[in-house]
């Protein structure tokens, strides 16, 4: 009689333990984000050196631009080159970076080590996605893509609670406690790396049956879904705080209530995600989810109380968040039918930095010539006309996709 399988590993399952270095490298990776670029650093600008208020909105930019650059060109030289040879500009990079923020204590060293840190991480994602594409197959890339989220988001948070933390103390012990996280990283994306050498051999590409133009056409509108993750995310990041503080005039110990019930549906969603998220369907997948995220910012839109607001955010949050593992495995999926795939992550990942700084830039334009409330106007019908050029993407791919099975 077979064994049966415990009730948590039926709702939730686990990712095969050949990708746990992989979640682990996603881990320190974000974690390195959160400490350093969203929390310490901030107050290390701020305080300890003394500079203006728009440093941390620079250097957020910085970031982002760095990405934009450097993810393309990661991808570029994966794919001409072993990943072993590749992999040590991480450390590398990310090391020199957060050694010149210890060493020069100026604006100009931070925003020069900002710029090396950056670079590290972003061709660490691309290598990372790409060993993962190597080392999974259609079925189980979901739910990669669902721990790897979960190990991010909860890295990001970490990172930013400890880093706020040390700034009370010390703001550059969170870069020294960032180098610790380096090593830890290199460590985990090498085994990634031999993990995902064991299984190249035996690890096939899609064969690229439709037609040139329709090849451009499906680059096209997947780099605008995966651009389009991030223009809501950091839209949202930027008109949140306004809407609640000003609009709703709600005191700043209540935020995290207003929030509760949102984070539990998100932890169900994702395990939603996790068990039946499946190869062929995910772009009506994320059709679904940003139509629930437009409904969501629209009714935050329109409404006056603080309870209203919660039943929004219980609705768009969840659906966005779920929303990331299924683009992240779409864009695996993508990029295993070019003769380029770790190119083909290079110049998506360069479209989720272009959408940040969009998404924020627009936003913030917005909220400042007719408010947070006109921003989540904004953000709604940048989420419906997401779900629309996604519908439209997948009615372009569907051809493919029948050849592809007929094969």
């Amino acid at each position: 009689m077979a064994a049966r399988v415990p009730a948590p590993r039926r709702a939730i399952p686990f990712p095969p333990a050949r990708l746990l270095p992989a979640i682990g490298a996603s881990a320190a990776l974000d974690g390195i984000t959160g400490l350093v670029v969203l929390s310490a650093g901030n107050t290390y600008l701020l305080r300890t050196l003394g500079a203006a208020a728009v440093l941390p909105a620079v250097a957020l930019t910085l970031q982002a631009g760095v990405k934009v650059a450097a993810s393309p060109l990661a991808g570029w030289i994966a794919d001409r080159r072993r990943l072993s040879t590749v992999l040590p500009a991480v450390p590398a990079l990310a090391a020199t970076g957060l050694v010149t923020m210890l060493v020069t204590r100026n604006v100009v060293g931070y925003l020069a080590g900002l710029a090396l840190l950056s670079a590290g991480i972003s061709i660490a994602w691309v290598l990372l996605r790409h060993c993962v594409g190597n080392a999974t197959t259609e079925d189980e890339r979901g739910r990669a893509a669902t721990w790897i989220s979960l190990a991010s988001g909860g890295a990001v948070a970490s990172g930013f609670g400890a880093g706020t933390l040390l700034a009370g103390i010390e703001p550059r012990a969170a870069f020294v406690l960032a180098l610790v996280l380096v090593a830890a990283a290199a460590v985990l994306l090498n085994l990634v790396r031999r993990t995902s050498d064991e299984a190249r051999p035996h690890a096939v590409l899609d064969a690229p049956t439709s037609g040139g133009a329709a090849r451009r056409f499906e680059s096209a509108t997947l780099g605008l879904v995966a651009a389009g993750q991030f223009v809501l995310s950091g839209g949202l990041l930027v008109t949140f705080w306004p809407f609640v503080l000003r609009d709703l005039n709600v005191e700043v110990l209540r935020v995290p209530w207003l929030l509760a019930p949102a984070g539990a549906l998100t932890l169900g969603a994702l395990a939603v995600v996790a068990r039946w998220s499946q190869p062929g369907r995910r772009l009506t997948e994320i059709v679904a989810l940003y139509a629930v995220v437009a409904v969501g910012f629209a009714l935050a839109a329109f409404t006056h109380s603080a309870l209203a607001f919660a039943v929004a955010m219980a609705a768009a949050v969840p659906a966005l968040v779920a929303a990331i593992p299924v683009v992240t495995a779409v864009v695996i999926d993508f990029s295993r039918g070019r003769s380029g795939p770790a190119g083909a992550l290079g110049w998506l990942g360069s479209a989720e930095a272009a959408g940040s700084l969009t998404g924020s830039a627009l936003t913030g334009a917005v909220i400042a010539s007719s408010g947070a409330r006109s921003a989540f106007v904004a953000l709604a019908v940048t989420a419906a006309l997401l779900a629309c050029a996604t519908a439209v993407s997948r009615g372009a791919a569907r051809p493919h996709l029948l050849r592809h099975t007929a094969s």
